[in-house]
C-alpha cells in the first residue's frame, strides 16, 4: 500500500498546473486535452486555483523580469530548457520534452513569483460605506475608515505602513526597538507605543493623538532615513502634539497647525457618525463622499469656503444634503447620478 505525503501530492499538483499552463500557451488545447483538463479539474477542487496561481505568478515574474534576482532565476530555468532541447531529438515526440522543460521553467518562475510577492507589503482596503478592524502581526490594531487603503510591511527592525487614502486609527503595540511609522504622502508619523489616527484629505494630512507620543516628520524625498520634523512656527510638532490634540498639515507646503480636539468627536467615525464643527464645505463633502456611492459635487468653488456644523449618519447623503440646503444659500440638483450643490439664485455667499 502506497502512502502519499500531502506535501508531495501538492508539489505534484503544482507541477501539473505548470504543465497545463504551458499547454494552454502552446497554441491552445486539442479536444482530447480539453477533456483531460476537465477531468483534472474535477479530480480536486483545488486544481483550478493552482492553475490560476501558476498563470498569475508567471505574469508577475514577466513584469519583474528586469530585476537582478529574477534575471538569475530565469537564467537557471533557461539553462534547464537548453539542456532539454539538446536531448529532444532522441525522443520520437518533441512536444512532451518541450512541455516538461517549459514546465520546469514555470515551476522556477512560480517559486520566484512567490518569493517576490512575499517581499511586497500586505494591502488592506475598504470600499464606500465599509469599515473594518485589522489585527497586525505585532499585536497592533488598525481601524480602517470607509474608502481606505493601507499597506503594511514588517521587517526585522521596522514596522512600516503607508496610508494611500482614507483614514485609519492605530493602537500600537509597544516595541521601542521597532519604530512604528505611517507614511501619508510626504509626511511620516512615527510612534513606538500609542493610539493615534491619520487621515488623508485633498491637500491635507491630519493626525489626532489620543494616547502617548508621536513625531510628525517631513519626508519629501520618499526616504525615511533622515526626515525633517514638521514645525508649527519654530517648534517641532511632536513637542506640541499632546493627547487630545490634532495636527493639520498641508501636503503642498510646510504649513501646520495644532489645535485641541474633543476625543469623542474625533472618534465618532468609528461609530458611524460624521461630526462637523465649523467644517469647510469642501472637506465636509469629501468626507461624506467617502461613504457614498452616489457622490456629491460642488458646483461653485465659493461653496467650498462655507462652514457647516452638525452630526450626520455616515452613508446618509440625503440627510446631509437636506441639512446643508436648509441652513446655507445652496440648493441641490441631480446631474447624471451626481448631486451637485449650487448657489441659490438671488442669495449671496
Amino acid at each position: 500500500m502506497n502512502v502519499f505525503n500531502p506535501e508531495d501530492r501538492l508539489d505534484a499538483a503544482r507541477e501539473q498546473a505548470a504543465l497545463w499552463c504551458v499547454r494552454l500557451a502552446d497554441d491552445g488545447l486539442t479536444p482530447a486535452e480539453q477533456a483531460a483538463l476537465r477531468v483534472w479539474f474535477d479530480a480536486d477542487e483545488a486544481h483550478r486555483g493552482l492553475l490560476d496561481a501558476a498563470v498569475e505568478a508567471w505574469r508577475a515574474v514577466e513584469e519583474q523580469a528586469a530585476r537582478p534576482g529574477m534575471i538569475s532565476l530565469r537564467g537557471e530555468a533557461l539553462e534547464d530548457l537548453r539542456r532539454a532541447q539538446s536531448r529532444r531529438w532522441a525522443r520520437p515526440d518533441r512536444r512532451p520534452a518541450m512541455w516538461t522543460a517549459l514546465a520546469a521553467c514555470l515551476v522556477v518562475a512560480v517559486a520566484a513569483g512567490i518569493a517576490w510577492r512575499a517581499a511586497l507589503p500586505d494591502v488592506y482596503r475598504t470600499t464606500e460605506g465599509e469599515r473594518r478592524i485589522v489585527e497586525l502581526a505585532d499585536g497592533s490594531r488598525a481601524s480602517l475608515d470607509s474608502a481606505t487603503v493601507l499597506k503594511v510591511k514588517y521587517q526585522s527592525g521596522r514596522r512600516r505602513l503607508w496610508l494611500e487614502r482614507g483614514r485609519a486609527k492605530f493602537s500600537v503595540a509597544k516595541d521601542p526597538l521597532r519604530p512604528f511609522s505611517v507614511a501619508a504622502g510626504d509626511k511620516l508619523v512615527v510612534a513606538t507605543g500609542t493610539v493615534f489616527s491619520v487621515e488623508r484629505l485633498t491637500g491635507q494630512m491630519r493626525v489626532v493623538l489620543y494616547e502617548g507620543h508621536v513625531a510628525v516628520l517631513d519626508d519629501r524625498t520618499g526616504r525615511s532615513e533622515a526626515p525633517m520634523p514638521v514645525k508649527v512656527g519654530a517648534t517641532p510638532a511632536e513637542r506640541l502634539l499632546t493627547p487630545n490634540h490634532e495636527l493639520v498639515t498641508s501636503t503642498a507646503t510646510s504649513a501646520a497647525v495644532v489645535t485641541p480636539t474633543d476625543p469623542g468627536r474625533a472618534k465618532a467615525w468609528e461609530n458611524g457618525q460624521l461630526v462637523f464643527q465649523d467644517e469647510p464645505m469642501d472637506l465636509a463633502v469629501e468626507r461624506v463622499n467617502r461613504y457614498a456611492r452616489d457622490k456629491l459635487k460642488l458646483g461653485d468653488a465659493l461653496i467650498g469656503r462655507l462652514r457647516i456644523s452638525g452630526v450626520f449618519t455616515s452613508g446618509d447623503t440625503s440627510a446631509f444634503v437636506d441639512g446643508v440646503t436648509a441652513v446655507l444659500p445652496v440648493h441641490a440638483e441631480v446631474d447624471g447620478g451626481v448631486t451637485v450643490l449650487k448657489v441659490t439664485r438671488g442669495k449671496k455667499i
